[in-house]
């Protein structure tokens, strides 16, 4: 099949439902597809100056290739393209083509038959980035939906919409248990920072600093995308967008992994570390409950509240016992999402020519 997925901006930043996107198409390659990644420069027309920002940036990243997904191997059969706008003009002809966000499921729409088949690709529900009228009616449109978690096939089950449920999958070669639960310092916390407000980082960063005054012995680490956050303190270092194997040895060393997002389709990092045999605290969220059962794989905590965050925490670092078996729990149950099982699947979603009643 020639597969087009249509991704809503640029790929030059480690983001998790990109990197989901690239598995699959670096997956489906590797099974004899041939696969277009569409970036666009902008979805949506705007006012004449953003319009002309846009096209500046287009112009910008055509000519430096800063648009390409650099920290991410792609197979070399894939065809990336940089692109004006989600047009008819600009997008290759196709059997399938996969809208990936909420934005190019609504400019998909306007697409010709011949760019493809048209799937959703669901990975959350995206009303922290776009109005929920316009976010719900591009659930309703005529695609063929794929969702990645079972809290986003219910809401799509609300909507009397039929969905097709693939969960994410993992690469246990590049994450995985180097350092056992029992031989880590269990006053060694760990935390994905973003600035995003629904990431719920400030949360996690003000349960820590109330933490420290009980716990001196504290140490945090966190990491991401942007630049170090002002005025961290010492016990607390910072590692900005660290290449996988690094990250890999900083998921060894953390006892404990805490995510206090408000809001996830199916998280990534709580996911990773625990493949590296990090006991989870995060919050009581249908993203994380895909692999975070409370009591046996993880802890769970309300969000928005730091002092709910310390009393998982501590129910972790206070009984070695119980957060060593946690550990061992949530990297057995992790394991049942292979990649082998996902792209089988998603492939055969994708080979269903029948018509959308």
């Amino acid at each position: 099949m020639k597969i087009n997925f249509l991704l809503p901006f640029a790929g030059n930043k480690p983001i998790g439902g990109f990197k989901i996107v690239y598995e699959y198409a670096n997956r489906l390659s590797l099974k004899g597809h041939e696969i277009n990644l569409i970036h666009p420069s902008f979805t949506f027309k705007e006012n004449a100056f953003n319009n002309f920002k846009y096209l500046l940036r287009y112009y910008q990243r055509k000519f430096d290739k800063s648009y390409m997904p650099n920290w991410f191997k792609l197979d070399e059969k894939i065809n990336t393209l940089w692109v004006r706008s989600l047009d008819d003009k600009h997008i290759p002809d196709a059997d399938v083509l996969i809208a990936t966000a909420w934005r190019t499921a609504k400019c998909s729409a306007g697409l010709s038959e011949s760019k493809g088949r048209k799937y959703y690709f669901i990975q959350h529900y995206e009303t922290w980035n776009g109005p929920k009228e316009e976010v719900n009616a591009t659930w309703k449109m005529p695609f063929r939906k794929i969702v990645i978690a079972k809290w986003l096939y219910e809401i799509a089950e609300s909507m009397n919409e039929k969905a097709y449920y693939v969960p994410n999958a993992f690469d246990f070669s590049e994450f995985g248990m180097d350092i056992k639960p029992e031989n880590r310092n269990r006053f060694s916390l760990m935390m994905l920072y973003n600035e995003l407000e629904f990431k719920g980082s400030k949360y996690g960063l003000e349960a820590f600093k109330i933490m420290k005054s009980e716990f001196p012995e504290l140490k945090v680490c966190l990491f991401g995308v942007p630049m170090k956050p002002a005025n961290l303190p010492e016990w607390i270092s910072y590692y900005q967008t660290p290449e996988r194997k690094l990250l890999r040895k900083l998921y060894n060393e953390a006892s404990v992994f805490v995510s206090p997002s408000l809001s996830e389709g199916f998280p990534l990092p709580p996911a990773e570390a625990m493949t590296c045999g990090s006991a989870l605290a995060c919050t009581n969220i249908g993203g994380h409950k895909e692999y975070a059962l409370d009591g046996e794989t993880a802890v769970l905590f309300e969000p928005e509240s730091s002092q709910s965050a310390v009393n998982a925490i501590k129910k972790l670092i206070d009984d070695n016992e119980f957060r060593i078996k946690t550990a061992y729990n949530g990297n057995d149950f992790i394991k049942q999402f292979t990649w082998n099982k996902a792209v089988n699947e998603f492939e055969r979603v994708l080979s269903q020519e029948d018509k959308i009643s």
